[in-house]
C-alpha cells in the first residue's frame, strides 16, 4: 500500500460507525468541486518527504497537475484546482480512481483495499447504485449526533482543530 499522510481508515471510521454505510461512498462526494493546490502539492513534489511525486500517479496526470499547481514560493497565491470538470453529479470519480487519476491522494487509496477496490469498480460501472446509496448516506449523515456549543466546534480547516 502506498503511504499517505491522510489515511483512509481514520477518515471513515466515525462515519462508518454512525451510518453503517460502506466507506467507499464517502470519497464519492469528490465527484464535483475544487481544492486548493496547497492540499495536493506534497503529492506532486514531495510525497511522504521523499522529494519525489506520489508513485501511484500516472506520469501524464502528474504533468497536468504540476502545470496547474507549480511549487509555491513565499507570497504566491494558492490556486484552486478542479477535482472534476463535470458540472453534474456523476460516477466519473470512480473511473478516475481506477485510472490512477485522482487529484486527492486519499481518494486513490480506494484501490488498495480489496473491499474498497471492488466497490469502486462497481460504482465506476454504473451510476444508479452509487446515486441511491449516496443519497441514503447523506440522509443518514444529516441525522448524526453533532457536538455543539462548548462540546464541539465547526472547523475552519477540516484536517485540524481550531486554535483556541
Amino acid at each position: 500500500m502506498v503511504e499517505n499522510p491522510i489515511q483512509l481508515d481514520p477518515c471513515t471510521s466515525l462515519f462508518f460507525m454512525y451510518l453503517t454505510c460502506h466507506h467507499s461512498l464517502i470519497p464519492g462526494a469528490h465527484s464535483m468541486g475544487r481544492t486548493h493546490c496547497s492540499f495536493i502539492v506534497d503529492r506532486l513534489y514531495n510525497f511522504n518527504n521523499t522529494g519525489k511525486p506520489d508513485p501511484s500517479m500516472k506520469p501524464l496526470s502528474l504533468g497536468e497537475m504540476r502545470k496547474l499547481c507549480p511549487q509555491r514560493r513565499k507570497g504566491q497565491t494558492d490556486p484552486l484546482v478542479f477535482v472534476n470538470q463535470a458540472s453534474s453529479f456523476t460516477n466519473s470519480y470512480y473511473s478516475r480512481v481506477l485510472a490512477s487519476k485522482s487529484v486527492i491522494g486519499v481518494d486513490q487509496q480506494l484501490l488498495y483495499g480489496e473491499d474498497t477496490k471492488q466497490i469502486t469498480q462497481e460504482f465506476a460501472a454504473g451510476l444508479e447504485d452509487f446515486r441511491k446509496l449516496f443519497a441514503l448516506f447523506m440522509s443518514r449523515m444529516g441525522n448524526m449526533d453533532v457536538l455543539t456549543g462548548k462540546e464541539g466546534e465547526i472547523r475552519k480547516n477540516c484536517i485540524s482543530t481550531n486554535k483556541s
